[in-house]
Formats: C-alpha cells, sequence, structure tokens
C-alpha cells in the first residue's frame, strides 16, 4: 500500500500540507522503506539502515525546518504531519526518532556565549541526521531524580541512572537531565562513544514498543565542563513548563487513529467504520490543534487534557475494534491488530503527567456508577 495514512478519510492531510517539500520527502520514505517492514521492525528491533533513511530525507532537520512563507504553511503545522505520518506507519521508528528532538530543542535554546558555541559546534551534524541524539529526563519530576550533578572545578559531575533511553546503542549523543543541590534542571548533551562513563544495561522486556532499543544508562561520575553544558533552571520552573507542554493531545495519537482507521477500511465489511472513526478522530484533532494554535501556553489547560484524554481514549477504544475485527489471529506476535492494540496502551504513559493521568483515567471509566 502506497498511499500515505488516512488517505480517503477525513484524517487525510489536505493537499498544500502533503505538497510541502519535508513532508513528501518523509512520506515517501514512510510508506515505501518503515511500512512494510513495521511488523518485523516492532519484533526485531528498530535497524539503523531506517534511520539513515530519514536522515535522508531531512527528517532530523524537522526541528529547524522553516516551510516557504508562499505556501501558507506553519513549522507546526508540518512537524505535525511528520510525527502523524511516521506514528502511523512505524511506530517503533518514530519512537526512536523524535527521541532526537530536545536536543536539538535545548541547543536551540542555549543561551550565552558558551550557548553560540555548542549550537555552532554540535547542531549542524544534529539536523542533517549524521549524529543522532537521544534524551533521558523526566525523571526529574520525581521527588527523588534518580540523576544527580555535584559541582567541581570548571564544571560538574553527574552521577545515576536514567531509567529509560530509548534508541539505546543507536545514538550518537544523550541529552540527560541531572538535578542540582540548589533543585536546578541542568541538561547536558554527553557523547555515547566508549569511554564517556556511559553504560546501558537491558531491563525487562516490555509488551509494548518493545522494539525501540530501550535501556537503562548508567552514570558514572561522568564530567560536563561548564561550556558543555546546555541549560540549567530551577526545577519547579521546568516542572511546569513539562507540565503544560504535555497538557496537549499529541500527534503521534493522531498518527496512531490513522493507522487504526486504516486497517478498518482494510478490512471488509467494516469500511464504514473505519470512515466514522476517522471523522470523529479528524473532529478532536481539528479541537485539539486549534486550542493549541489560538491559545498561549498556561491558558486553557483544562480543555487542552479533556480533548488529551478523548484523543487516547479513542485511539484505545479504536484499536480494540481492530483486534475485535481480527478476532484469534490479533493474539499472535506479528498481526497488525494486536500491534495496534500494544501500541495505543503505549500512548497511555508517553509523557504522560499527574494532572493526564487522572483526566485519562476518569475518560476511561466515566460510568461506573451508572
Amino acid at each position: 500500500m502506497q498511499q500515505p495514512p488516512g488517505a480517503g478519510t477525513a484524517l487525510a492531510a489536505p493537499a498544500l500540507l502533503t505538497a510541502d517539500p519535508l513532508v513528501s520527502a518523509v512520506t515517501r520514505t514512510a510508506v515505501r522503506v518503515l511500512r512494510p517492514e513495521a511488523e518485523h521492525t516492532a519484533a526485531a528491533g528498530v535497524p539503523r539502515t531506517h534511520l539513515d533513511a530519514l536522515a535522508a530525507c531531512g527528517a532530523y532537520g524537522l526541528t529547524g525546518y522553516e516551510p516557504d512563507p508562499a505556501g501558507g504553511l506553519t513549522a507546526r503545522q508540518v512537524g505535525r504531519e511528520v510525527h502523524e505520518v511516521l506514528a502511523a506507519v512505524d511506530p517503533s521508528t518514530w519512537f526512536v526518532w523524535t527521541q532526537h528532538i530536545p536536543a536539538v530543542k535545548g541547543l536551540l535554546a542555549a543561551r550565552g556565549p558558551a550557548g553560540a558555541a555548542l549550537r555552532a559546534a554540535r547542531l549542524p551534524a544534529l539536523l542533517g541526521g549524521e549524529r543522532r541524539a537521544t534524551a533521558g529526563f523526566a525523571f526529574l519530576r520525581h521527588p527523588r531524580p534518580a540523576v544527580t550533578a555535584e559541582r567541581v572545578s570548571g564544571g560538574w559531575r553527574l552521577t545515576g541512572r536514567v531509567p529509560w533511553v530509548t534508541g539505546w546503542g543507536l545514538a550518537d549523543a544523550l541529552y540527560v537531565g541531572a538535578l542540582t543541590p540548589a533543585d536546578e534542571a541542568l541538561f547536558a548533551l554527553l557523547d555515547c562513544a566508549p569511554g564517556s562513563g556511559l553504560s546501558g544495561s537491558e531491563g525487562a522486556p516490555l509488551w509494548a514498543m518493545g522494539g525501540t532499543h530501550t535501556a537503562a544508562v548508567e552514570l558514572r561520575g561522568v564530567r560536563v565542563p561548564d561550556a558543555r553544558v546546555v541549560g540549567r533552571l530551577p526545577r519547579a520552573d521546568w516542572i511546569r513548563a513539562y507540565d503544560l507542554e504535555n497538557a496537549d493531545a499529541q500527534p503521534a495519537v493522531f498518527g496512531q487513529l490513522r493507522a487504526t482507521a486504516d486497517f478498518l477500511l482494510h478490512s471488509p465489511p467494516y469500511e464504514e467504520l473505519g470512515l466514522r472513526l476517522a471523522r470523529k478522530a479528524a473532529r478532536l484533532r481539528a479541537g485539539a490543534y486549534g486550542l493549541r494554535d489560538r491559545l498561549p501556553s498556561g491558558e486553557g489547560t483544562a480543555e487542552r487534557l479533556a480533548l488529551r484524554a478523548a484523543s487516547l481514549d479513542l485511539a484505545v477504544r479504536a484499536a480494540a475494534a481492530c483486534v475485535a475485527v481480527a478476532g484469534g489471529r490479533a493474539v499472535q506476535f506479528g498481526h497488525t491488530a494486536g500491534r495496534l492494540s500494544r501500541e495505543a496502551q503505549f500512548h497511555l504513559i508517553q509523557a504522560q503527567t499527574t494532572p493526564l493521568r487522572t483526566a485519562t483515567a476518569h475518560r476511561l471509566l466515566p460510568d461506573l456508577d451508572t
């Protein structure tokens, strides 16, 4: 199937968006290279050649990409479509690739002469995909973060264990967070080369997204000179910004919904169910994206959370419908319906916050007293 995900449904991207050069290049790579191998990738793991293909089509430069102003598109619209397409056709590869983005954003936001020097030294190779990063910092929201930064002469010493690092063994650099004694969140971009002081270890196998090369990574007294610190700010401020950012519905979930709609469309006699699912998902997507575009961060948070919870609820139910349609075959590893169901469950915990956890749980179980 060479069509982009969601083709022929309300979730299909408009022609103006599909004509964008980056969207077009990424979509071609997604449907021709990634999609045919999606079941194998989910089981065997993301191959480096998939990431090479994403580098070749420009996907690693997404964060710095600016569409032609004459086209009437915003960078945010292009970014959403790229995430949706990749998450729809091959969620494992999408999740490894997306770990690269925080490092790029961190470098773009780095301040002062040191920040400018870091950008000049590290950003070109990251944007071109010649070097690829992964990330580990969500644990900074915990009361006792697992990685600490100790002040030493001319820099910091980082020690601890990052519990989840996706794409380990495929990444050249780790964008990591650490807690300073002053309750600050410190961020650094560390090389993953042998002798760097980083070592990964496999944990228990994941029953969802098991092909993402996710490992725990130990930092054994890794020294970071001040000139290599990407950012530092009060941890409370970082947590507040993190929670606000993740109140919004994620494009990857709408990519998941495009995939489930496609599955139903190609499962006679359930084509009409797939079209109805796409219409419902498109309405949620329009509401979520419109809210984010219309209001600044920090406003409309309750509505944002409600829309994200609603999209997650729909994604889980849609994937369950795919399992029901497929029947007994769906419980076998290698079947698309089973994979879609596991991936929908994964989206429940990806970039999860306490407010989102509450909103989602109540959305999934609304009628217990009836």
